[in-house]
């Protein structure tokens, strides 16, 4: 089954779905043509070869494709279904058909519109069902998601065709590179950049794929190398529209200062998803799970994850998808649908920056949205136990108010915690920022900086080493120094200072609850004496 391209897998399940009698069954999928391609495919197979074919949408009403006992051969001149535009006529017209496939695109508005349920085209919806269990016509619904309507949740199963996987898209990619070159349009791809193509192409529908590698054509003149960050390009661009995704850049190992053991956690992460871990039958890394203080790095951690794991980093906006519901039926779940699509196929790092507040809304979900809200969470948390493709990288400032169930070791591999940096660590953590500002960081005395700023999170060890360029270079347009830093540092109260008790609560829950954490480090000392502030459950 692993092996299966996702349409061969959803050809198979529907042909057993339909064969076992479901007769209302949703398609989540925005490729409605694709899956047209498969029910023309099913109608061949010898269970259903003698059924005909039918697509309806509002525009053209029931239209027969396939004639009955056509052995799936499709009609050269299609028939349409007088009056039957109308949802409600075309569910009256299928509930009298003894036999046949129907295929009705885009119908889910019309079942909830303006997100609320039509109650008589619900009641209708259940009569055709249980109808149709004694004759064998079955229902399909096609669009990104059908509504969550707990009247229809036994009548109406959902089925996913899956986006083009790798083999899909290597095959796809063959016949187009073969029609440019009867077209004479100069193709120059080396063998790895093939392979980098593909892995591009990775994330997107078939019309996006077409679309990209379109302009990527006109772009460079033919098709080759530069063609490769053409397609990245309108990649991201894709994933951004989808308003839930974004496409985010990975940073060098060395942007990060200390967390050596995080370090080597995501180089065994990796090494979970290679070729000879599988052949072993090793368990990929589920995921990790950041719970720390605020601006000690939570964040650029998954972007150095990027690097270390050598997988492309797409960033999870949960308020975003909360957000594209606006109280509409089901759109929230259209939302997390689509995007942990696109994440599955791209096979990359999922980020998830405070978890926290992305989960925190299921107890009062049923009182304020009508439980939409723990449904989508729900779906997120269900896709996270059975994902085996994507390392989620998770991050959170406080996790003291959720339930175990929810970021339990079945859900994530590794959970840390992350405290504020130990002088060895600030030393590194100054490095990398007076280098990204063009300073020599052994012209400063890092041993000094790092005892004045103790308390200090990355976060604000960064925005000391700014101020002091700011005022060294309003100062006469000079380099900035050691002096220059410490007065920058003595102008900053830390969060720590601020937040204090808080921050004490959060370090003795973790102590009591994350296995290794320790309370902080004294002044000066590395927890354990190894400098390692990242600590392993």
């Amino acid at each position: 089954m692993n092996n299966q391209t996702s349409e061969a897998k959803l050809l198979q399940e529907l042909d057993t779905l339909i064969r076992a009698r479901y007769t209302l069954l949703a398609v989540s999928t925005y490729e409605e043509e694709r899956l047209k391609e498969i029910l023309l495919e099913l109608v061949t197979l010898e269970k259903h070869r003698e059924k005909p074919l039918y697509f309806w949408s509002r525009t053209s009403g029931i239209t027969k494709i396939v004639d009955e006992k056509a052995n799936g051969v499709p009609l050269k001149e299609t028939k349409t279904i007088p009056d039957t535009q109308d949802p409600m006529s075309a569910l009256e017209y299928i509930a009298g058909q003894q036999t046949g496939i129907f295929l009705l695109c885009d119908f889910a508005p019309y079942v909830a519109p303006y997100g609320q349920e039509d109650p008589v085209l619900v009641r209708l919806l259940r009569e055709v069902a249980w109808k149709l269990k004694i004759t064998k016509a079955t229902v399909l619904f096609s669009g990104p998601a059908f509504p969550d309507i707990k009247t229809l949740e036994k009548e109406i199963s959902t089925v996913e065709l899956d986006l083009p996987q790798e083999s899909e898209i290597t095959s796809a990619l063959d016949i187009q590179l073969e029609k440019f070159e009867k077209q004479k349009i100069k193709i120059d791809l080396s063998e790895q950049t093939r392979a980098n193509l593909i892995q591009a192409l990775l994330g997107l529908t078939n019309d996006e794929i077409s679309n990209v590698i379109g302009k990527a054509i006109i772009s460079c003149g033919g098709f080759n190398e530069k063609s490769l960050s053409i397609i990245l390009d309108e990649k991201k661009k894709v994933i951004r529209g989808s308003s839930a995704l974004t496409y985010v850049h990975p940073e060098p190992a060395n942007s990060l200062g200390g967390y050596q053991s995080l370090r080597e956690i995501l180089k065994k992460a990796a090494h979970t998803f290679s070729p000879e871990a599988k052949a072993r039958h090793v368990e990929p890394c589920k995921g990790i799970l950041l719970v720390g203080l605020p601006g000690c790095g939570k964040d650029l951690s998954k972007r150095v994850a990027s690097s270390i794991t050598n997988r492309a980093l797409l960033d999870l906006d949960f308020g975003s998808i909360m957000g594209e519901g606006g109280g509409v039926i089901g759109q929230a779940a259209i939302s997390i649908k689509r995007a942990l699509s696109i994440a599955t196929t791209v096979k990359g790092i999922l980020g998830i920056s405070e978890f926290e507040k992305a989960v925190s809304g299921m107890k009062s979900s049923g009182k304020t949205d009508g439980g939409e809200t723990a449904r989508t969470i729900s779906y997120l948390l269900n896709w996270m136990q059975d994902n085996k493709e994507v390392l989620v990288f998770a991050t959170a400032n406080d996790v003291r108010d959720l339930e175990s169930e929810q970021f339990r070791i079945g859900r994530f591999s590794y959970i840390h915690f992350v405290d504020l940096p130990t002088k060895e660590d600030r030393q590194e953590i100054f490095r990398v920022h007076l280098a990204k500002r063009a300073l020599v960081p052994d012209d400063f005395d890092l041993d000094v900086l790092a005892e004045k700023s103790e308390q200090f999170s990355g976060a604000e060890i960064e925005g000391a080493v700014k101020d002091a360029v700011l005022e060294a270079f309003i100062d006469g347009n000079r380099e900035a120094c050691t002096k220059d830093v410490i007065t920058a540092i003595g102008s900053i109260t830390p969060t720590a200072e601020m937040m204090k008790s808080k921050i004490d609560e959060i370090r003795e829950w973790a102590k009591n609850n994350i296995k290794g954490s320790r309370s902080a480090p004294v002044a000066g000392q590395a927890a354990n004496g190894s400098g390692a502030r990242v600590l392993e459950i």
